[in-house]
């Protein structure tokens, strides 16, 4: 029973149909507040790895299919707000949340037998934001989730917001930042296991990782963000948990990254680099023959063509510098890990169809040998006579390792009142070691939300 319950609650959070609950979130606590003040959305822009406009549509491909106007109206969001008075200063406080839970069953056919469990979740996010004027602010995210295997409620991000001259922006504490422009590959799937993350084991395409700082909320961080040319320079400090207290603080248990973003010919360029600390979290002094995670540099680029964003990024995984900056051998690289990518989405008329497609391979220099691998998203939306009905499916096939999945899945609303009835399939496929090819999970269930 262990084995399918598991497998379910794979299938149901790591599904396309089923939307992000970071994303929707998100969503519910920005419209919380209002953008005229929020000084942060004014650079959110430019932040590597956030994602366009018409990008974030095909995120939308799976939110609600009557596509409401506004999660939060103008009456909510000023009930949402309280004025906090510290002598002659008043402090507006707002606030707004988002709750999610699901109910419902499924299974696991492999080898010709079958498995079945039930199914049950609950989480709940509660957003504060208290901002005095457009140069400081405070943000937190409360976060509880049920049944947890750890603790129930916690903490996900509190920070602040700092502005320094109407043009450098500051933020420092407990954030989830993420630079890169992959949207598939080696990006971070949603769990509340932040050790899974650290250890690059949270991936919902395989792959390596292609954001940049991934580990980000497992620790605490600083940003300084500065105008410069056509685009930002970025720069960023990370002490992470693992490393105890921060009054043992040393430079190296720090991890620090420095990115460089222009516009050049509508084209958006990125160049960036990270060291990682040099001493393991039990004080165990990285060298070139024990380190488990070497300073990376790279490069990205960026592009609409067609109404289509294409886009390419490069990592090196720096294990010699020596012979990578003096003797320009590519063998001072551990990995070099190239991904590339196509998006395009269309929703002048119904029903919105949208694609992603990627594509990544892994050098390694020492033995010229190669991983590649390949992974894609799909949907339609707003079917049916109510226009309440999805069509989705995503996949990722590894071409080393001949093997892969594919995740069919529907969605219905409108059924029942703030809810919606979710229908998954996954297939994995081909040689592995993990599970008797083919394998089936299958899942159904009904998720409330609300948005508050």
């Amino acid at each position: 029973m262990k084995k399918i319950y598991y497998a379910f609650i794979v299938l149901m959070s790591f599904s396309l149909f089923a939307q992000s609950i970071d994303t929707v979130s998100e969503e519910a606590a920005e419209s919380a507040i209002d953008e005229s003040e929020n000084t942060e959305e004014t650079f959110s822009d430019a932040e590597e790895g956030e994602e366009d406009t018409d990008e974030s549509d095909f995120d939308l491909l799976f939110e609600d299919a009557e596509d409401s106007d506004a999660v939060i109206t103008t009456e909510e969001n000023t009930k949402g707000t309280v004025v906090a008075k510290i002598g002659d200063v008043s402090i507006p406080l707002r606030w707004s949340g988002y709750m999610e839970s699901s109910l419902g069953g499924g299974g696991v056919r492999e080898n010709r037998t079958n498995e079945y469990s039930a199914y049950f979740a609950f989480q709940n996010y509660l957003y504060l934001n208290a901002r005095p004027d457009k140069t400081l602010s405070l943000y937190a995210s409360l976060v509880t989730t049920l049944p947890s295997s750890s603790r129930a409620f916690s903490i996900s991000e509190m920070y602040f917001t700092y502005l320094l001259f109407d043009s450098v922006f500051i933020s420092a504490g407990r954030k989830d930042t993420s630079w890169g422009y992959v949207r598939l590959i080696g990006t971070v799937d949603d769990t509340d296991d932040k050790a899974d993350v650290v250890a690059g084991t949270a991936y919902k395409y395989g792959g390596v990782s292609t954001d940049i700082l991934s580990d980000s909320s497992s620790g605490t961080s600083g940003l300084i963000r500065i105008p410069f040319w056509t685009g930002t320079i970025s720069l960023w400090g990370y002490y992470a948990d693992s490393y105890g207290s921060a009054s043992s603080m040393s430079s190296d248990k720090l991890s620090f990254a420095v990115s460089i973003e222009e516009t050049i010919f509508k084209t958006s360029i990125n160049l960036f680099a990270r060291k990682y600390p040099n001493v393991a979290p039990d004080g165990t002094v990285y060298t070139a023959e024990n380190r488990t995670q070497f300073h990376i540099m790279g490069a990205e680029a960026k592009r609409t063509i067609f109404d289509a964003d294409v886009y390419a990024q490069c990592i090196g995984q720096v294990k010699s510098a020596g012979d990578v900056f003096k003797r320009h051998d590519i063998k001072g690289f551990s990995e070099l890990v190239t991904t590339a990518g196509l998006y395009k989405w269309w929703d002048k008329h119904d029903p919105n169809v949208g694609f992603n497609v990627e594509a990544q391979d892994i050098y390694f220099p020492e033995t010229s040998n190669h991983n590649r691998c390949i992974a894609y998203d799909a949907g339609i939306k707003r079917l049916g006579k109510r226009k309440n009905i999805k069509i989705g499916a995503s996949g990722y096939h590894s071409i080393t390792d001949k093997n892969g999945y594919v995740k069919p899945g529907v969605i219905i609303t409108g059924l029942f009142p703030h809810a919606e009835w979710d229908n998954g399939l996954r297939i994995d496929y081909g040689e592995s070691s993990s599970y008797v090819s083919p394998k089936y999970t299958f899942g159904s269930y009904i998720k409330i939300t609300l948005n508050y």
